[in-house]
């Protein structure tokens, strides 16, 4: 018995000299120990186990339902990464459906956030800048210039990444995905169903002229033969993919982005505040006012939308503005019967496509809190995420099991293919193989660098990446880079960007419907537009643009 209680009162010693330095801010994540000792366990940039003896490090992450396990030995990533840097991880999961309040709440009282936050509690500059000048995020620019490998072969390659992500105040303080991603930076599109266009013997459009042609036949000459008047000339969703019945159009008469927005000689411009967006809107509202576009357009989400397009077995919608016929069809039979539109010329000849110059830059996945005990081993850690290997695993899973690196054949994209799916892609699906997206990063390739699919099949990637490389013979570099400003400023311009925006698209769906006069009253629109605050917030956009921005844009 004495022997019993002398060991529990050594074990309680233990426990209590364990937590007064873990009070003290001294100790590792998983040792009592000072920092410097385990920092001297820490092998070389880029080079693996990324420490000579096992660290735990504590990651605080949104669970995904799709995930169903996250633990060493249970989950395929999770082993393979523990195996290859000798660090191993604690979970800290918090649910899903309420993670950014969860988070929030824990930055603003204090909480213990471990040694890492990953994954997408949708951090953006605005609350990075912030919590970073109070000091609840720690600065990485040393950590990543002392351990930093990867993470610095993805500055070199992309320049924009750092400078898009540096604070006013010098700082890097989170870490984003980067997008690689050819097509969705050139997702602006528009389609137009084939075998409409074999009924009516017409030709793809090409102008703002021949679209109205077109539409208006489909909605008057029966192209689906079954002698009814049931056919839509134009159908969208503001919640799908770059739906917006007016997106696409509005190429023809001016530049814009998906907040209206373009930067053109070196300033910064709302589209939805010249005189060619209103020329545009006449046009629009044209087709709507002679029922080409179809009312639901304004209220259909993503999956009223398919049900629309998928009416007469796929044979009711003439054409559909949409990112890519996946987010607009439910069938492949419905999706191969669409074919892209490229850019139109309108009336005065003006013809552009969007291009996002900027969208390699993507949400923030890695932060590290300034509670962390491990910074060091931990900015390592997330290093590793940037690597080739890494990505491919937190994708598509187990290389030989999930995937595999076909010989001899050919990309979507044209070139030699990357990978192969082996059976179904597990993304969104119930698994044990990744961790759903929240550590992607530094992806070696887009998507479009999968095997082609035989003929006949539909071929999502190879269909987008043809579509995209069309487009960009168009696309002009004209893009609003993505701003970081100082927590005040931030806060200002969030405001006006919120409340700007939410306007200007009612303003604009209203023009188009006609409960608002394009003629009679634009002039009150523009005076909304000044009363909301629109010269501020084009104002703050040019003096940073100006001070961080021009120098790079060419």
């Amino acid at each position: 018995m004495r022997k019993r209680l002398k060991i529990g009162l050594m074990s309680f010693t233990l426990v209590v000299t364990m937590l007064a330095t873990a009070c003290s801010g001294s100790g590792t994540a998983n040792d009592p120990g000072n920092a410097e000792q385990t920092a001297g366990l820490l092998s070389e940039p880029g080079q693996l186990p990324l420490s000579k003896e096992k660290i735990t490090l504590t990651v605080t992450v949104p669970q995904n339902s799709n995930v169903l396990s996250y633990e060493y030995g249970e989950n395929d990533l999770t082993t393979w990464l523990e195996d290859q840097t000798n660090i191993h991880i604690k979970w800290n999961l918090y649910p899903e459906a309420d993670a950014r309040q969860k988070l929030n709440l824990e930055l603003s009282s204090g909480g213990d956030l471990g040694d890492i936050i990953m994954g997408d509690f949708q951090l953006d500059n605005s609350m990075l800048a912030s919590y970073g000048s109070q000091n609840v995020f720690l600065p990485l620019n040393d950590l990543i210039e002392k351990h930093g490998y990867y993470i610095k072969k993805m500055y070199e390659q992309y320049p924009n990444i750092k400078q898009a992500t540096t604070a006013p105040d010098g700082n890097i303080y989170g870490l984003p995905q980067v997008g690689m991603c050819y097509n969705c930076d050139r997702a602006m599109r528009f389609w137009v169903n084939k075998s409409f266009l074999k009924a009516l013997n017409m030709q793809v459009p090409t102008t703002t002229d021949e679209l109205y042609e077109y539409l208006k036949a489909v909605k008057e000459k029966d192209p689906n033969g079954n002698g009814k008047q049931d056919e839509i000339g134009l159908v969208g969703s503001p919640k799908s993919w770059f739906s917006h019945v007016h997106q696409f159009i509005m190429n023809a008469f001016t530049h814009h982005d998906a907040n209206g927005l373009y930067v053109k000689d070196h300033k910064v411009v709302a589209a939805y505040s010249t005189p060619e967006w209103r020329e545009g809107l006449r046009y629009l509202h044209k087709l709507y006012s002679e029922g080409l576009i179809d009312p639901s357009s304004f209220t259909n989400d993503e999956a009223q939308l398919k049900q629309i397009v998928e009416l007469n077995n796929g044979n009711t919608v003439g054409a559909v503005g949409n990112g890519g016929p996946h987010a607009f069809a439910a069938q492949d039979s419905t999706r191969l019967n669409y074919e892209i539109v490229l850019p139109l010329k309108g009336p005065n000849g003006f013809q552009t496509a969007y291009y996002n110059e900027f969208g390699v830059v993507g949400s923030y996945k890695f932060v590290i809190p300034s509670t962390s005990k491990n910074p060091e081993a931990a900015i390592k850690w997330i290093d590793f995420m940037y690597n080739r290997d890494t990505y491919m695993r937190s994708r598509y899973g187990v290389p030989g099991v999930n995937w595999e690196v076909p010989e001899g054949t050919t990309a979507a994209n044209g070139g030699p293919a990357q990978f192969r799916l082996i059976g179904k892609d597990l993304w969104q699906e119930p698994q044990t193989v990744h961790w759903q997206g929240a550590n992607t990063a530094w992806p070696p390739f887009g998507s479009d660098a999968r095997e082609k699919l035989p003929e006949g099949r539909f071929d999502l990637e190879t269909v987008l990446y043809n579509a995209a490389k069309e487009y960009d013979k168009y696309a002009a570099k004209v893009s609003v880079p993505k701003f970081f400003f100082d927590p005040e400023t931030a806060k200002r311009y969030n405001e006006l960007h919120t409340e700007l925006k939410k306007h200007y698209e009612a303003a604009t769906a209203d023009f188009i419907v006609g409960n608002r006069d394009v003629e009679k009253d634009w002039d009150t629109y523009l005076q909304e537009l000044k009363s909301i605050g629109i010269d501020e917030y084009l104002s703050i956009m040019q003096t940073e643009y100006d001070k961080n921005w021009k120098h790079l844009k060419k």
